[in-house]
């Protein structure tokens, strides 16, 4: 059967069975405690916690899932990053009298599998799952109990936690060497029976010390691997074997010129492999609005991006372009089952090959960086962790590139060191979502427990609000009052203060009661509820106080200023450089508003020009604002514009710019473009590869840089005695004066330099049959300057060692050069020479064998640096 057949006749199943047909959701989930959607259960949370109301109480889904916990493994024959989830859902609709029939019923009248290769596993004490499968029946010497670790979810819910929704769960396992004898009944066999369908029966909600109590409804979760169950119904070693792989490795032969020959450990098939997932790993992450980067979601893409491209470049000598050529086919393969693969397919290929076309420059440069570190490194030393992992995360070189370069030189790596150090990235990575995990994960069940209520928007209406406090919180524990001096969360039944969202900053204000007053600092929403940062600076407050919540309104409309002028730089941007222009991310505050899209190259002047000028054009045309709230079919029939990546429900919120813009967004928004004033772009430059941040101002603040930049404008004028209309003309001419200056400047610096060369090289001292200049030039001297310098005394001395520093800026500068007779007759190094230079006095650096660079710290220390390469050259000759 091919895995394209099995994805369809799972979904058709349970259609058949009432469920309705959902779509995959994103990779890139609603859920601040994960970088990637990992599970076809994840889109479903709200539903599962009573948060929201589902389209249907049944569902199913083909959803992609992303998990890179075993990534090193990917290129054997079973690991996959990306990867399909087939599930079906009840949402307090059917339960384990239904599922477990169902189950039997797809087994084995569907699919039509052998009752004999079949087995499953049940909780401990689930006696109600387990009559159901001798019901349907499964032979009872085929049912095996299992305790929390393997048969619960969460695993080990009941006595480590976490608090929430759980329940049991029975997996269903087949067999993958029917060619063996029969196992044993009561024998268990992890090797040789893989799980290929969990059904989880969530029924309890867990609380402090293990404490279980029945759900008002039960849900069901079920999730079967696509990849891994269509590989074992076909008796198949792995996923890479099946259909959904085979037009990938096809391409891969047609591209290489190599043949994969479907063997576990030759190293071309296992690049085969690793190219095959992670090329599709890549389009797929692409195309839900995920670019590669440093931090978060980018940090893990651009690993397997590099990834695939390694494997190509170093084992299967591919020197092409490998993602750009790889993906269309992945496109046309997938198109059926995720449209938005070919909705997105230029944006996909433009940053894989941004990407590529990078990490193949980071490569080159890199390997020069590690050559000059080797240079200085003896044989049987080590790489530090430090400095591969500089390699790796500040220039992008991978470790399997230092680890393979190194064992050239006969120099090994400390992996160990290196790994600290990458786990203590993972952490940062994860972008600033520290804050909102621990409000998801701390404050937000308590405040389900305490059946607090959700928290009521009113503030596209209104500035201010009565209301009630619902929840108070300090740290991460509910209380039920606070006094003066005190910083809080406060939840509010209602509330006219905007939460930080989509870009858009969150509100500050202040909160006022009978005998009682604080001011807002910030606001942040999840779960519903919006929390109000607040210090109390007058009495104390309490859960249930009334109180009137008043949002700073001339901050607000800053803000609305500058998120409206958001929308009209979106579309002018579109209109100047050409569609392929998507917002890529953006922060609206009341200050000044920063928008990044995607563009591969600085604008011009002249583009930045048209820009502004489009902007205003539109401020001064007094457009009309309108917010509509819409269905997303009906809104997207308008026409109006989706952000790349962002996810959105089944209504949605649209602002209409006259017909000028229209955009889904949830921000607040002037009436009419005329209130914004003026707009001014401030700066342009780069994010990252392949995204331009454009940063503005508008009303006041634009007013500001408008009138600033006019002060300066006539103060130069005034220096230079020149009409401002002129100052253009006249700056050309200094320009041209100074260039000319310059020339004769460095003639007479070259002059200078040959006759100081002259008298260094004549005063060279003797060491063991070779000449040694080791001077220090003074504050002259730059990096620049010392090169040039020692090129030209060596140049006369033929045979010998130069070591020169100077101490320009205040910092020291370092310059080693030795002869090519010296490296090869006597071992000197210029990088080891400079490094014991540089240590003397605070600093560091290195280079090639015949020349090297450092800096310093301490220009007072210049003379220590100087003697300690000239003992370092000594001890070397033995002189």
């Amino acid at each position: 059967m091919l895995g394209s057949q099995l994805r369809q006749q799972y979904l058709d199943f349970f259609v058949g069975k009432g469920a309705k047909q959902l779509p995959s959701d994103s990779l890139v989930p609603n859920d601040p405690t994960l970088l990637f959607t990992s599970a076809g259960m994840v889109q479903f949370k709200p539903y599962f916690l009573g948060e929201q109301t589902p389209p249907s109480t049944r569902a199913t889904t083909c959803q992609k899932c992303l998990r890179t916990t075993d990534i090193e493994e990917v290129g054997d024959t079973s690991h996959c990053t990306f990867f399909e989830m087939l599930g079906n859902f009840s949402f307090g609709d059917y339960f384990k009298p239904e599922v477990i029939p169902w189950a039997w019923e797809f087994l084995f009248d569907v699919l039509k599998l052998d009752l004999n290769r079949v087995r499953v596993t049940v909780f401990t004490d689930d006696d109600d799952a387990y009559g159901l499968w001798v019901k349907a029946g499964m032979p009872e010497n085929k049912i095996f109990r299992f305790g929390e670790k393997s048969n619960y979810w969460p695993a080990n819910a009941i006595t480590e936690g976490p608090n929430g929704p759980c329940g049991p769960c029975s997996e269903i396992f087949f067999d993958t060497r029917p060619d063996l004898p029969p196992t044993p009944d009561g024998v268990w066999d992890d090797k040789r029976w893989l799980e290929i369908w969990n059904l989880v029966f969530m029924q309890f909600e867990r609380h402090d010390g293990g404490r279980l109590t029945p759900l008002p409804k039960k849900n069901i979760d079920t999730g079967m691997g696509l990849e891994r169950t269509a590989a074992v119904l076909n008796d198949l070693r792995g996923p890479f074997e099946t259909d959904l792989f085979a037009p990938t490795l096809a391409r891969l032969q047609e591209l290489t010129g190599k043949t994969y020959t479907h063997t576990d450990d030759a190293r071309d098939d296992i690049a085969f492999r690793r190219i095959a997932d992670h090329v599709r790993a890549t389009a797929f992450c692409l195309g839900d609005g995920v670019l590669p980067s440093n931090v978060g979601r980018g940090y893990v893409l651009r690993r397997i991006m590099r990834r695939a491209i390694l494997a190509g470049r170093n084992i299967l000598g591919y020197d092409g372009e490998l993602l750009v050529n790889v993906i269309p086919t992945i496109v046309e393969q997938y198109a059926q089952y995720y449209p938005e693969l070919v909705a997105k397919n230029d944006i996909i290929l433009r940053y894989a090959s941004i990407e590529e076309r990078q990490f193949r420059r980071t490569l080159d440069a890199g390997t020069q960086r590690l050559e000059a570190l080797l240079s200085d490194i003896p044989k049987g030393g080590n790489v530090s962790g430090e400095d591969a992992f500089t390699l790796f995360a500040t220039f992008g070189f991978p470790l399997e590139m230092t680890v393979e370069l190194a064992s050239e030189y006969g120099v090994g790596v400390d992996r160990e060191r290196f790994e600290v150090l990458l786990e203590e990235h993972a952490r940062v990575s994860h972008g600033g979502r520290e804050r909102e995990v621990m409000l998801v994960n701390a404050v937000v069940p308590k405040l389900r427990d305490a059946h607090v209520p959700e928290s009521q928007f009113v503030g596209y209406d209104s500035e201010s609000a009565d209301s009630r406090i619902s929840a108070i919180i300090v740290g991460n524990d509910l209380v039920k009052s606070a006094s003066e001096g005190q910083t809080v969360r406060i939840v509010l039944n209602r509330t006219p203060f905007y939460a930080e969202s989509g870009g858009q900053v969150g509100d500050l204000g202040r909160l006022a009661g009978e005998g009682f007053e604080a001011t807002v600092s910030d606001t942040r929403k999840e779960g519903g509820f919006y929390f109000h940062e607040a210090e109390i600076v007058a009495g104390s407050l309490s859960v249930g106080d009334a109180v009137t919540a008043h949002v700073d309104s001339i901050r607000r409309q800053a803000i609305r200023r500058n998120h409206s002028s958001t929308h009209l730089l979106h579309k002018a941007l579109q209109l100047v450089l050409g569609d392929h222009v998507q917002q890529r991310g953006s922060l609206v505050g009341p200050d000044k508003l920063r928008f990044d899209f995607s563009h591969d190259k600085a604008l011009t002047a002249d583009e930045l020009r048209q820009v502004e000028a489009l902007v205003n054009e539109k401020i001064l045309s007094d457009l009309p604002v309108d917010t509509l709230v819409k269905p997303i079919d009906e809104a997207r029939e308008m026409g109006a514009m989706m952000l790349f990546g962002e996810k959105y429900g089944a209504t949605v919120r649209v602002v209409r710019v006259g017909d000028y813009s229209i955009e889904f967004c949830g921000g607040t928004h002037l009436s009419r473009t005329s209130q914004a004033g003026i707009f001014k772009i401030t700066s342009e430059g780069s994010s990252q590869a392949g995204v331009r941040r454009i940063e503005a101002v508008t009303g006041e603040q634009a007013l500001l840089k408008t009138l600033d930049q006019e002060r300066i404008l006539q103060e130069v004028s005034g220096l230079l005695k020149t009409p401002p209309a002129l100052l253009a003309t006249a700056v050309e001419k200094l320009q041209a004066d100074l260039r000319s200056r310059e020339k004769e400047l460095s003639a007479l610096q070259k002059a200078a330099s040959g006759g100081l060369a002259s008298e260094l090289a004549t005063s060279a001292l003797d060491i063991g049959g070779f000449k040694l200049v080791a001077k220090s030039l003074g504050e002259s001297a730059d990096a620049d300057s010392l090169r040039s310098l020692a090129d030209d005394i060596l140049d006369r001395l033929k045979s010998g060692v130069v070591v020169l520093a100077g101490s320009a800026g205040g910092r020291v500068a370092l310059a080693v050069k030795v002869s090519k007779n010296l490296i090869d007759d006597k071992g000197l190094n210029a990088g080891q020479i400079v490094k014991a230079a540089a240590a003397a006095c605070g600093g560091g650096g290195g280079g090639r064998p015949d020349f090297a660079q450092a800096g310093g710290k301490d220009p007072a220390r210049i003379v220590d640096a100087l003697a300690a390469a000239e003992t370092l050259i000594r001890e070397k000759v033995g002189a």
